[in-house]
């Protein structure tokens, strides 16, 4: 009796196929803070493949294997890794499983997904970018662990609450120093976010989010003084209008705020006072000038004391131009140039480092039948280590 109950229930569930694969060219040159310049020319490649399966409507569960390539000397090595080995991620050669979650469907307008799983919040346009929160931009491997509530209200407001665990040895997203997790009052951290992006006049956008670290600022340096909660707060706001008679001029901005920042000594950027908790990105977005074509321009100032920027360095002034091509519904091509420069020099430094890098990137997405299309295939990349 048992048995066959298990074997009609196993009959029952729906297995579905998912998954994308990005490859890229990257190059990038730059004058490094000693003053040597030095460049780096390789192609990337990162595999994404994910089985889903479909117990009935209101649950599903998820298993994706997510690996990071390089022409550049990699090595293969797979872990189920607890944080990421790098800063901005797994190391190239890297594989992991980057989605191991259960997700409940009460109703249309709840969802609950519970385990490893992939979170962002992004500023609408071609660029797409964000200050506070994605993961996995461009061929990088990061990813959030823990519970994430979401709900749609009937108004057009969709909330999104995450409690998110910190292993003792680091983050699994992008989280600067002196931010750190050795201490047990900062194992887990919360995400808020509120965001409407119903059209309203020219306005398709707004947004404010909210993350709270506990005890993991470490302001005067990792394991000297006192440790701080570390708080920051982001709005989001884009307006698009009409710009002739087929393309479209989307206008977008982005501001961040965190006011516990570290003392700028502990940063480099600076012998007293604190570092700048301030951060700001805009970007001019002209979409189909040819049907399917755009082009973005963004540019961005992140200040020494914001540390949780996935594709910004802190203390740097960005200007980036991008050009997307929706071949169709399954493959994209993007091209972007991006300019990175400190805005203080760094203490232990000669120069204010600079770097300008070039990315032709091509993405293939696939899904089946009852696994939404991966969204925010977007190439963006770390900028590096400071």
């Amino acid at each position: 009796m048992f048995f066959a109950t298990a074997v009609d229930l196993a009959a029952a569930v729906e297995f579905s196929v998912n998954g994308d694969v990005r490859t890229s060219f990257f190059s990038l040159n730059r004058e490094d803070r000693d003053g040597r310049e030095t460049s780096t020319h390789e192609f990337r490649i990162r595999p994404r493949f994910g089985i889903g399966a479909k117990l009935n409507e209101q649950w599903r569960m998820q298993v994706r294997f997510a690996g990071r390539y390089s022409t550049d000397g990699s090595k293969f090595y797979f872990e189920i890794f607890d944080s990421i080995p790098a800063q901005d991620g797994l190391r190239q050669g890297d594989a992991t499983l980057d989605e191991i979650y259960a997700e409940y469907h009460p109703d249309s307008a709840w969802e609950i997904r519970a385990g490893r799983f992939q979170s962002r919040a992004l500023l609408r346009g071609v660029t797409e970018k964000s200050l506070d929160r994605e993961d996995s931009p461009f061929t990088n491997i990061t990813w959030t662990d823990g519970v994430q509530i979401k709900y749609k209200a009937a108004t057009g407001w969709n909330t999104t609450a995450i409690a998110q665990y910190n292993y003792p040895d680091g983050p699994t997203q992008v989280r600067r120093a002196p931010l750190d997790f050795r201490d047990d009052g900062s194992r887990v951290s919360y995400f808020v976010s509120v965001e409407n992006t119903q059209k309203t006049g020219p306005i398709v956008q707004r947004t404010v989010d909210i993350t709270w670290l506990p005890d993991a600022l470490h302001s005067r340096g990792i394991g000297a003084g006192a440790v701080d909660d570390y708080w920051a707060a982001v709005g989001r706001l884009a307006a698009q209008w009409p710009f002739g008679t087929r393309v479209k001029f989307l206008l977008g901005g982005e501001i961040g705020y965190a006011p516990s920042v570290p003392k700028r000594y502990v940063t480099r950027t600076g012998t007293i006072g604190n570092a700048d908790g301030l951060a700001t990105q805009i970007t001019f977005n002209f979409i189909d000038i040819v049907p399917r074509q755009s082009i973005g321009l963004a540019f961005g100032r992140v200040g020494d004391g914001w540390l949780l920027a996935p594709t910004f360095n802190d203390n740097v002034y960005q200007a980036e131009v991008r050009y997307k091509w929706d071949i169709n519904k399954d493959h994209t091509l993007e091209a972007r140039l991006r300019y990175n420069q400190d805005i203080k020099q760094r203490t232990n430094a000669a120069h204010r480092g600079v770097k300008t890098s070039t990315i032709f990137c091509v993405t293939r997405s696939d899904s089946s039948p009852g696994i939404p299309r991966w969204q925010g295939l977007e190439c963006q990349e770390h900028t590096g280590s400071n």
